[in-house]
C-alpha cells in the first residue's frame, strides 16, 4: 500500500483492493467484497466495534465493543481522578499503571489485528452459509478466494444479462 492510498483510505474510506460480488439469490440483492487484509477494521475496530457491526460478525462486534465500553470507563474514572486531585501526591497516583486497563488495550490490539487479517474471510462464509451465491465463476478474485480461504463446492451463479 503506498502513501497516497493510505491517505485516500483514512479520508474517503476507499482504496483499491481486491473485490468481488455476492448475490443473495432469494431477493437479488448484490454486496461487493474484499479480499484480503482490512484496514477499516484494524483502525477502526477499536472504537467499539463499529466495522465489525457492518460486516455484522456479531460475536466479535459485541466483544470489541465491551471491550471498548471497559477502556472508556476506565479513561473516565482516572480523568475524574486527576480533575479532582488537590495534591502533588494524588497526581502521582494517577501515573500508577492499571492492570485491568493494560490486559483491555492488549486484547483490543490482538482482536483488532487478528480480524484485520481473517474478518473479510469470516464474513464471506457467514453469507455463504445464509445462501448467498458469488456472481460470476470465472473473476479471478474468485477463484483466489477460493483457493486461499478452501471454500469448495459451494454454489455458484452467473449474473443473467437483461436486454
Amino acid at each position: 500500500m503506498s502513501v497516497k492510498d493510505f491517505f485516500k483510505f483514512v479520508l474517503w474510506g476507499s482504496i483499491k483492493t481486491d473485490q468481488f460480488k455476492m448475490i443473495n439469490p432469494y431477493n437479488g440483492d448484490e454486496k461487493k467484497m474484499a479480499f484480503g487484509f482490512n484496514w477499516q477494521i484494524l483502525l477502526f475496530g477499536g472504537f467499539f466495534g463499529l466495522p465489525l457491526f457492518f460486516k455484522r460478525l456479531w460475536g466479535w462486534a459485541w466483544f470489541m465493543f465491551l471491550l471498548s465500553s471497559i477502556q472508556f470507563f476506565n479513561f473516565y474514572v482516572r480523568l475524574k481522578q486527576i480533575l479532582s486531585a488537590s495534591t502533588l501526591q494524588d497526581f502521582s497516583s494517577f501515573g500508577r499503571p492499571d492492570p485491568v486497563d493494560a490486559i483491555t488495550e492488549i486484547l483490543l490490539l490482538a482482536c483488532s489485528v487478528l480480524l484485520a487479517f481473517k474478518g473479510n474471510e469470516w464474513s464471506v462464509k457467514r453469507l455463504l452459509e445464509k445462501g448467498w451465491e458469488f456472481e460470476n465463476k470465472n473473476d479471478p478474485n474468485i477463484k483466489k478466494v477460493v483457493q486461499k480461504w478452501k471454500i469448495y463446492e459451494q454454489p455458484v451463479i452467473e449474473k443473467e444479462e437483461k436486454f
